[in-house]
């Protein structure tokens, strides 16, 4: 394996947007020629990936991959890479890591992503970072786990409390901000490819909507007011952490006790028979995002790590990482309600390609012909097999929180079940739990 040297925080090289893009261009470039060719035939991205990946070239083959072996190169290759990144790759990996209907490369691989990763940030940070909150708080540097934005300490006490502390990693606003310009440019890369078709206009959309969002999730007195609200809005229906303190850079908050998402996949995989997520407690799940976005207000980052199982009952929901909320505005309510009613709930409608045409451009979703409907409804809601993008003429920016949402849960839905059958449950997945749950809240409340 490739020697992969995390961000030096301490020499702000999370700051080094320019970089960063040539870095992440030589990547794809070397993509493009293993998924083409089967190999790499010309060593310039080689080099250039060399300089932040050492021994990467060890990594590459000397005769031609077969399909299943040059998908697991390509993973492997952007899995060290968004790794030795940080930040926004971490983020996008944690997303296609769910894809259950990509090669098993990229699951394998990206997967990994989902709960920790060995991104640090110095101690001597950290201990700044928390000073402010005094005596209230004691704190070690481990046990600790690490996400894209920040660090969470768990053995931590305020006023003698359970608690936990979350301390974001040194420069990642700046570094986010410059991987989204990253982002838009290699959609429009690699857009003239069949397999990445529509990615410039879904990385362009995804951009465009994310730029503000991340001012809001790199300032944690905005989490903690979001986090405050949805706890109270949640009340007796999902367990959400008590924030107990907040500065821009650190949160500290109640400790709940149960398992993630993220960690009962991990089980499953290891073979453990854990009854968690069954068909009642994902209903319930999904109702409950239902239920915040009909009340103005989501949490827009479902991903496994921020999903819990609570020590409080079999069908239970804990939801954790509010940094990354959407409210509401009138232009969303109108395309959410929009959403909810054309939903379709059962295969006769979800296979109408016409019928999928004329609600997704009620949506902003435009594309040119009724099989791309059908295409692109597959894969942004329906939670089947599809390429990697939509292949799309316009998505409405604004409809993209929502998008992401349901993409979320359309593939957790997917993801859980065959993961419960492996180890001996008897679940099937249903293709429209989510947009069911959607169209009985928003259609109704919003």
């Amino acid at each position: 394996m490739a020697e992969t040297r995390f961000p030096d925080f301490t020499n702000g090289e999370m700051k080094l947007g320019d970089e960063r893009q040539v870095f992440a261009k030589s990547v794809v470039d070397a993509a493009i020629q293993v998924y083409v060719n089967g190999r790499v035939n010309d060593y310039l991205p080689v080099r250039l990936m060399g300089q932040w990946l050492r021994g990467v070239d060890r990594l590459l083959p000397d005769s031609t991959l077969s399909w299943p072996d040059r998908h697991r190169l390509i993973a492997e290759l952007l899995y060290l890479s968004g790794m030795r990144l940080g930040g926004l790759p971490i983020k996008a990996m944690q997303f296609v890591g769910l894809r259950d209907d990509l090669p098993d490369g990229y699951q394998q691989w990206f997967s990994k992503a989902q709960e920790d990763n060995k991104l640090r940030s110095p101690a001597d940070h950290v201990q700044k970072t928390l000073a402010v909150f005094g005596p209230n708080l004691t704190w070690s540097y481990e046990p600790l786990k690490s996400a894209s934005i920040a660090q969470v300490h768990l053995d931590v006490t305020w006023e003698r409390r359970a608690a936990v502390a979350k301390v974001q990693h040194p420069h990642v606003k700046d570094q986010y901000l410059a991987d989204l310009d990253t982002m838009k440019y290699l959609g429009e890369y690699v857009n003239h490819h069949d397999e990445a078709k529509g990615a410039a206009v879904m990385l362009g959309a995804l951009a465009e909507k994310l730029r503000p969002t991340v001012v809001a999730e790199t300032d944690f007195t905005k989490e903690a007011e979001n986090q405050r609200k949805l706890r109270e809005f949640l009340q007796g229906i999902a367990t959400v952490p008590e924030v107990f303190a907040a500065t821009t850079t650190a949160l500290v908050m109640e400790r709940v006790n149960g398992m993630t998402a993220a960690q009962v996949t991990q089980a499953w995989k290891d073979g453990e028979k854990l009854d968690h997520f069954g068909p009642r407690q994902r209903r319930n799940l999904y109702s409950i995002y239902a239920r915040m976005v009909s009340g103005g207000r989501f949490q827009a980052d479902p991903h496994p790590g921020n999903i819990m199982s609570p020590n409080e009952g079999a069908d239970a929901i804990g939801l954790l990482d509010f940094g990354q909320c959407c409210e509401v505005t009138p232009q969303q309510k109108n395309l959410f309600h929009a959403f909810a009613v054309g939903a379709p709930t059962s295969e006769f409608e979800a296979n109408n390609q016409e019928r999928n045409l004329e609600w997704l451009k009620s949506l902003g979703i435009e594309v040119h012909t009724p099989e791309q409907a059908q295409a692109t409804a597959n894969l942004l809601f329906f939670g089947q097999k599809s390429p990697m993008f939509p292949d799309t003429k316009a998505i409405d920016p604004e409809l993209t929180p929502l998008l992401l949402l349901v993409l979320y849960l359309s593939r957790f839905e997917n993801k859980v079940v065959e993961l419960r059958k492996a180890v001996g449950f008897e679940d099937e997945a249903n293709s429209f739990a989510v947009l069911m749950a959607f169209r009985n809240q928003i259609a109704v409340n919003l």
